[in-house]
């Protein structure tokens, strides 16, 4: 999609981030008059979420991800609204009433004056390979919630890539990445458990005869609907949810598929069995151009390692899982929420 700027202004606002919560925080604002300019590192807007696909089955699993692309239709739409993407901030300083802040695009360098900045930087997945007992990046039919998802979106089945063949039995691991004191990640991504959830319903749906595994440490909630949507997941049939995390995946080259052990509960044993896919739900951590920009702005960094928010009156304003992890819809909530607060900041409330 072309790129629409107009930057005679300046804008009120500068949101820095075009994920869904900065797209988020560029419509609620426009709205309500205010102009705002938003700038995006990637080539396109969407962010991380842009990448995901509907994970509708006999209805709508409320995944949220039809509601990124027409967001991103909309905000171009808009003539309040300035967006550069391919953009970066590489400098910023002044005070709570006007912020200067120096851009890059290219090798062009573009100087704003605005009266308020929301940081909107985003996460990026765990890197799977971290967790070289699960074989991410050595065998190639074990993959990502993140790969799955873009296989669908991009392919509409699910397949195993080292043959491209329908994988007739598929194991999801939870918390990959989060709760997880190895590598020093003691938090809950939180989203991740409804997620996989919803692809293994979406893949189920599209190919009955792929059977799901689900293994878990708990099962976090999420939405006012979850009850209802993960007991249709334990109705069924096609789908094990199994309280165990397994300790490692073992490869079998004759036949490429994949074994993995872990403790049975009903049994109070530990098993073995063998997959055709494995399919690592990912947490969430801080990108690292989130992290640049908590040292531009000298923003402290929360418990978990997610950006902390500033006090109100700095006219500095963080929103999104950049602050700590979220799903869509709580993202699109606390982003609404932070233009509220921008539109405080404006009228002298703060």
């Amino acid at each position: 999609m072309a790129e629409k700027v107009d930057l005679s202004s300046g804008g009120e606002v500068l949101i820095i981030g075009g994920g869904i919560s900065g797209i988020t925080v560029a419509l609620e604002l426009a709205r309500s008059g205010i102009p705002s300019t938003l700038i995006e590192r990637e080539p396109s807007l969407g962010g991380l979420s842009a990448s995901f696909c509907c994970k509708a089955s006999e209805s709508c699993n409320k995944c949220f991800a039809c509601v990124v692309d027409k967001r991103i239709s909309e905000i171009y739409q808009r003539q309040d609204i300035s967006i550069l993407t391919q953009t970066e901030v590489i400098g910023v300083k002044g005070n709570r009433e006007k912020h200067q802040v120096s851009l890059k695009k290219g090798k062009e360098k573009i100087d704003l004056k605005v009266s308020a900045i929301v940081i909107a930087a985003g996460i990026n997945p765990f890197d799977a390979s971290q967790k070289v007992e699960y074989g991410y990046g050595r065998f190639k039919n074990v993959i990502t919630a993140k790969d799955l998802d873009e296989m669908l979106r991009h392919r509409g089945t699910i397949s195993r890539p080292s043959d491209g063949k329908l994988p007739k039995t598929v194991a999801f691991f939870q918390c990959v990445g989060s709760r997880d004191e190895s590598i020093g990640n003691l938090y809950c991504s939180q989203v991740c458990c409804a997620y996989a959830l919803r692809l293994i319903k979406a893949v189920r749906y599209q190919t009955p005869e792929v059977k799901a595994t689900f293994l878990y440490m708990d099962i976090q909630p999420a939405g006012a609907s979850f009850q209802e949507f993960l007991a249709s997941c334990r109705e069924d049939k096609g789908i094990r949810l199994i309280r165990s995390l397994p300790s490692k995946v073992y490869h079998s080259p004759l036949s490429d598929t994949l074994r993995v052990r872990f403790t049975d509960p009903e049994r109070g044993e530990v098993v073995e069995d063998s997959f055709d896919l494995i399919v690592l739900s990912v947490g969430m951590v801080l990108s690292k151009e989130a992290k640049r920009l908590t040292e531009l702005f000298r923003l402290s960094l929360t418990e978990d390692g997610f950006i902390a928010s500033p006090p109100t009156q700095t006219g500095v304003f963080v929103t999104g899982a950049c602050s700590g992890p979220k799903d869509i819809d709580r993202s699109i909530l606390h982003a609404k929420s932070a233009a509220f607060l921008v539109q405080q900041h404006l009228s002298g409330r703060f």
